[in-house]
């Protein structure tokens, strides 16, 4: 009988240097339409999908040139256009996934973000205004590799409008390993397979 292990998430506030992240500049130019789902990759060639709540498409949108608020001048957003809940998967896990984040329209708001796999969730308060590179970080940490998560609005003006920046990743993306007993398995496999070949072109 095997003993599952515990492991706990914590929520991280400032934005970590991070060993990989998502920039959505890889999504196209300013204002160009994110379809729902869609797809993407990593910096380090990771790659990832994302869908909006609704059915909805997302958009494309640069802090000072389509978008006023308080990412910093430049920044590639990925806006929901009001479609709710953000979810991002990846195909590998990350020890922290993170970004920054307001909502489309001014004043206080709490910003929330949890780990899929286990169900856990933190929240951030933010003020939503005009003042360049302001807007809050909220990203979630685990000892256990993290590859989905979810941004939304949980309290605010407006709950189902909202963008983030580049997505901060930490600690390398890890695929998933075979357990020891399936690495045993296979090499028995192509073991008696080799023997097979060998007995068949002897005679």
């Amino acid at each position: 009988m095997s003993v599952g292990t515990a492991y706990a998430d914590s929520v991280v506030t400032g934005r970590p240097f991070g060993t990989d992240s998502v920039n959505w500049s890889t999504l196209g130019a300013d204002q160009t339409t994110i379809s729902n789902p869609f797809s993407f990759f990593t910096t380090d060639g990771i790659s990832g999908n994302g869908s909006y709540a609704s059915s909805l498409t997302g958009q494309v949108r640069v802090q000072e040139t389509s978008w006023a608020g308080n990412f910093a001048t430049g920044d590639f957003l990925n806006w929901n256009e009001g479609n709710g809940t953000l979810t991002l998967n990846f195909s590998s896990g990350y020890t922290q996934i993170g970004a920054q984040i307001e909502t489309d329209g001014y004043g206080p708001f709490t910003a929330q973000i949890c780990d899929v796999n286990i169900n856990s969730c933190f929240t951030e308060n933010g003020d939503s205004v005009s003042d360049n590179g302001s807007a809050i970080y909220i990203g979630i940490e685990s000892s256990s590799p993290i590859d989905s998560v979810t941004f939304s609005i949980t309290s605010g003006n407006n709950l189902s409008d909202f963008a983030i920046n580049e997505v901060t990743l930490n600690g390398s993306g890890t695929p998933v390993v075979p357990e020891p007993s399936s690495l045993l398995l296979l090499g028995t496999g192509l073991l008696g397979l080799a023997v097979t070949a060998r007995r068949r072109f002897a005679l």
